[in-house]
């Protein structure tokens, strides 16, 4: 009887890690790029996740700012065709100057000609 008591708290103890590790890992927010003033290009194909079929609104959390504070921003698609699929990623300044950056993407697409990466030239 006790070796079932040992076994069953330990199973259930092991569950409750499992779970609270996975609930954890869909809380953590976007890790951020560092970008500074005399960056001239960065490629971010290595630090953009993907979130497929999410609906017309997205959540995310945002980087940890200055004060330490996680924040949650949400984004909404401009058309109601949207298939809600969403590309995130996160860049820091970490000057104390502005800084306005273009985001290009390097190979345009014709559209419904990629299997992985977005038509750019599809109309969203």
């Amino acid at each position: 009887m006790t070796n079932f008591l040992r076994n069953g708290s330990l199973f259930a103890f092991v569950l409750a890690a499992l779970l609270t590790l996975w609930a954890a890992s869909s809380a953590f927010a976007v890790e951020p790029i560092k970008i500074a003033r005399d960056d001239v290009a960065l490629d971010l194909s290595g630090a953009v996740e993907i979130y497929r079929n999410e609906g017309e609104n997205f959540q995310v959390s945002t980087a940890p700012g200055p004060d330490g504070i996680v924040r949650r921003i949400e984004v909404e698609a401009n058309d109601a065709r949207s298939t809600g699929d969403w590309a995130v990623f996160a860049l820091a300044n970490t000057t104390d100057q502005q800084l306005d950056r273009l985001i290009v993407a390097p190979h345009f697409r014709l559209v419904n000609s990629g299997i992985f990466w977005p038509d750019l030239g599809s109309t969203r």
